[in-house]
């Protein structure tokens, strides 16, 4: 049993690693989160690209401010966190089904960036890589923090 101040690892994770159970999901979404936020920041500071959201329906496009990356980042975040933790409890190989979902989720979601109207192609591009950027860093790391599919026929010790 692990001490409080030494929690037990993960299967697969090394001990000490930050990937252990507990602590990996949070941080991933918190990771995607100020990734999103740098990415969004850099081309706003460094390459002075005002970003827009593109208009759907009769509404004008919008800046695109802090707050929705922060709230879409955080919502998809929890949502991938929760589609994989289903699946853990659904299949035994939940890593490769959720790897497999969250792909096929984060190519259907820049159709959002890639459509609309009334919006420059910088601001299009800046748009795809923080879907690109949130889904990616989402993908690899939360599938760290799932065991590898279990065998259907247990170990036999010899």
């Amino acid at each position: 049993m692990a001490s409080p101040m030494e929690p037990a690892a993960s299967p697969g994770a090394a001990r000490g690693s930050l990937w252990r159970r507990p602590t990996a999901r949070p941080l991933a979404v918190m990771l995607a989160v100020l990734a999103a936020l740098a990415v969004w920041g850099g081309s706003e500071l460094v390459f002075g690209i005002d970003v827009q959201q593109p208009a759907f329906g009769t509404g004008p496009p919008q800046d695109l401010t802090a707050g929705p990356i922060v709230i879409a980042s955080v919502v998809a975040g929890l949502a991938a966190w929760l589609a994989l933790a289903v699946l853990e409890r659904l299949t035994r190989h939940a890593r490769a089904a959720w790897v497999t979902l969250a792909t096929v989720v984060l190519v259907a979601s820049l159709g959002a960036p890639l459509s609309g109207r009334g919006i420059d192609e910088q601001s299009r591009l800046v748009l795809t890589l923080l879907h690109l950027t949130v889904g990616a860093l989402l993908i690899v790391l939360l599938a760290r923090t799932s065991p590898p599919a279990r065998s259907a026929t247990p170990k036999r010790n010899r």
